[in-house]
C-alpha cells in the first residue's frame, strides 16, 4: 500500500485532469482531508495505481511528480522482501579480524616472527661483508 501525501491545490488539479475510468482516478476520489495538516490530502492506492497516476502527473504536472514518485520508493523499501531477510552467516574460515581480513593461524605468525629474529641476528654479518668488500674494491 502506497501512501501519497498531496497539498490540496494538486490533489484538486489531479482530480479534475484524470479520467473517470483511469485506475488513479478512485483513489483519488476517496483520499480524505486530513485533520491535523489542514489542506493536505492522503491517497491510499496500491502500487500500480500509484505508478499510473505517476505517468500521468509527470505528463501533465511534472513538479508534482516527485511526491509520489518518493511515496512509492518509501513503499517499495518498507514491504520489500530483502528488509526483512536475514543473510546466512558465511561458512567458518577460521578466526577473523576485526577488519574482515582472515588472520593468519598462529604457526604462521611465529615463523613470520622467527624469520624477522633471524634477520636481525645475522644482519651485522651482512653489513660486516658489505664492509670488507668495499675496501677489497
Amino acid at each position: 500500500m502506497v501512501h501519497i501525501w498531496l497539498p490540496a491545490d494538486t490533489h484538486r488539479r489531479l482530480l479534475e485532469a484524470l479520467p473517470i475510468w483511469s485506475p488513479a482516478h478512485k483513489p483519488l476520489t476517496d483520499a480524505a482531508e486530513m485533520q491535523y495538516a489542514v489542506g493536505v490530502r492522503r491517497v491510499s492506492c496500491r502500487v500500480s495505481e500509484a505508478m499510473a497516476l505517476l505517468q500521468f502527473t509527470e505528463c501533465l504536472f511534472p513538479e508534482s511528480a516527485p511526491l509520489i514518485r518518493n511515496a512509492i520508493r518509501k513503499a517499495r523499501t518498507a514491504h520489500s522482501p530483502r528488509s526483512h531477510f536475514v543473510p546466512p552467516l558465511p561458512p567458518d574460515r577460521g578466526p577473523r579480524a576485526r577488519d574482515g581480513r582472515l588472520q593468519r593461524p598462529a604457526l604462521r605468525r611465529l615463523a613470520t616472527v622467527s624469520l624477522v629474529v633471524f634477520a636481525f641476528q645475522h644482519l651485522h654479518w651482512v653489513e660486516r661483508s658489505r664492509e670488507l668488500l668495499r675496501r677489497f674494491l
